[in-house]
């Protein structure tokens, strides 16, 4: 049965009578079959993405989180000798070949320090440099200087030629090391019970370079079983003794030293005979 559609094309495209059996066909296929739907190509594409993400998060939630931990996670500053020990014994491993440690000392020296016979006070700056090796077998470098760093205090001062003998340098620690590994004598020494022998007897051992975070910790709890041994901020002091010990309350560092000036001293008020400032990095690289 012809319609009006086929009436219009008709006139529109006039075709021969045998093939107008052919397109009434070919319409009725059109018209009484359904199309097949096929996926678009994009489909897939995006089911496989999905199934990749969903892989890669049930990998993210399954990795152990505490693998990372102990280096990332943030601690709060110390509120005492306990809790900085705890920081040192969280603190970073080796990063590095070789850790490098600065002393920066400045002390009030004598005429006579500087070979004068006169009478006369300067503040003269000192640097110790410390290159120790990680690895095991590997030789200690240390470098003690005087910086050039002078102020006059009082009476004859040094040429600038004029140098302090080595030989008068404080000492900060006790042991000498060659090569690694190394280790501070003081700590293996019992502490005395009296609080300010205790805290100068622990002095070398929290100055020296060879004292590990471990032993270092101890030591601080140790210190902690005194309470005549006040911690304020950082700074470890105890009655009756000038010298006072600075620890970094975040990292649980040792980070200097400090002398409480008296009146016999006869310095310029705020001055201190001396102060030593710690600072500590990693590095590949050393001096031959």
């Amino acid at each position: 049965m012809r319609d009006v559609l086929d009436d219009d094309l008709a006139e529109l495209y006039p075709v021969r009578g045998a093939d107008d059996v052919r397109l009434a066909r070919l319409r009725e296929q059109l018209f009484t079959e359904k199309p097949v739907r096929r996926a678009p190509r994009w489909a897939g594409i995006a089911a496989a993405a999905v199934a990749v993400m969903m892989i890669t998060g049930l990998v993210v939630l399954l990795r152990p989180a505490q693998r990372d931990a102990p280096a990332t996670m943030p601690h709060a500053p110390a509120e005492s000798l306990q809790e900085a020990a705890t920081l040192l014994e969280l603190a970073e491993q080796p990063a590095a070949r070789y850790q490098h440690i600065t002393y920066r000392l400045r002390e009030v020296a004598t005429a006579a320090s500087f070979g004068l016979e006169s009478v006369g006070r300067t503040l003269v700056e000192l640097e110790y440099d410390v290159w120790l090796p990680t690895g095991k077998g590997e030789m200690v470098v240390i470098f003690r200087r005087e910086t050039g760093q002078r102020q006059p205090i009082s009476g004859a001062q040094p040429r600038p030629d004029q140098k302090l003998s080595t030989m008068i340098f404080p000492q900060l620690w006790t042991s000498f090391c060659a090569a690694t590994p190394c280790k501070e004598e003081s700590i293996s020494t019992p502490l005395p019970a009296d609080p300010k022998q205790k805290l100068l007897a622990a002095s070398p051992g929290l100055l020296s370079p060879f004292t590990t975070n471990e032993e270092k910790a101890a030591l601080y709890r140790k210190l902690a079983e005194s309470p005549g041994i006040r911690w304020n901020n950082g700074r470890l002091s105890v009655d009756g003794l000038v010298l006072q010990f600075l620890v970094d309350p975040a990292t649980g560092r040792v980070t200097g030293t400090e002398e409480v000036a008296t009146e016999s001293a006869q310095l310029p008020q705020g001055m201190p005979p001396q102060t030593v400032t710690i600072t500590y990095e990693w590095t590949d690289q050393r001096p031959s």
